[in-house]
């Protein structure tokens, strides 16, 4: 993980834009930004799970902050940038940074492909912008202690991981925070201070333009092609295994 002094800094307004899936711990991790438990709605048991964003204000180290808590989605279209886009400060924040929201240990296939839609929509200025944020620290602290595994290291999690993992996450240049989004209020405060240090030392990224409709639909092009061909190899894999057991062939 890249190191960041603290230090002092000058006081802009920083918008953070959560990302991820359904699940993905996106609404506490705002909470625990706002310091509020009840900023945002989190649980699936919600029965007012936000399909539009919502914004909160507040200030961290006398430094004023916007959170903006989106949908979780399992692909991001049209109506969620322009959702993001409305939901931003009517003042204008000075930078936006996104929040990528990991659940450690369920780094799906499908995670993967919401990071890669980000980067169709965004570019390669959304790795440059963006702070990977894995949640739900104390539950793969439970479970290492259930594998007797004593003081578990996080560095050591994602030393594991399989290596073409570990290229998506150089791409964010290893900018990373992991959360417990049940901390006390202390190690709350710690932890924000944290996340306001590497903040600040990033430039923002402008969303004022338009969805890239076209960068976007070559994504859903090629998204499609390739699950087609998964399709047609799987169908061949089935007529194999038949025709082995019709003519004897196993």
């Amino acid at each position: 993980m890249a190191s960041y002094e603290i230090e002092d800094w000058v006081k802009p307004v920083n918008t953070f834009v959560l990302l991820g899936r359904p699940g993905s711990g996106k609404s506490r991790t705002g909470n625990t930004i706002t310091g509020c438990n009840k900023a945002f709605e989190f649980g699936f048991h919600s029965k007012t799970t936000s399909k539009k964003c919502e914004s909160k204000l507040t200030e961290i180290c006398e430094a004023e902050v916007c959170v903006i808590d989106t949908p979780g989605v399992s692909v991001f279209e049209k109506q969620d940038f322009e959702d993001i886009q409305s939901a931003l400060p009517e003042e204008g924040p000075s930078k936006i940074i996104f929040l990528l929201c990991v659940s450690i240990g369920r780094l799906t296939h499908d995670e993967i492909s919401l990071i890669n839609q980000y980067f169709a929509v965004f570019g390669d200025e959304f790795a440059d912008n963006t702070i990977i944020i894995f949640t739900h620290l104390d539950e793969w602290e439970s479970d290492m202690n259930d594998r007797n595994v004593e003081n578990p290291k996080f560095d050591s999690y994602l030393h594991e991981l399989p290596e073409q993992t570990k290229t998506i996450f150089r791409r964010f240049h290893n900018r990373y925070l992991p959360l417990n989004n049940k901390q006390k209020k202390r190690e709350e405060t710690q932890w924000n201070l944290k996340l306001m240090t590497i903040a600040n030392s990033m430039q923002g990224f402008n969303i004022s333009y338009n969805f890239p409709t076209v960068s976007y639909s070559s994504y859903l092009r090629e998204m499609a092609l390739n699950y087609s061909i998964y399709l047609r190899e799987m169908a061949f894999r089935c007529l194999r295994n038949i025709q082995g057991k019709v003519f004897g062939n196993d």
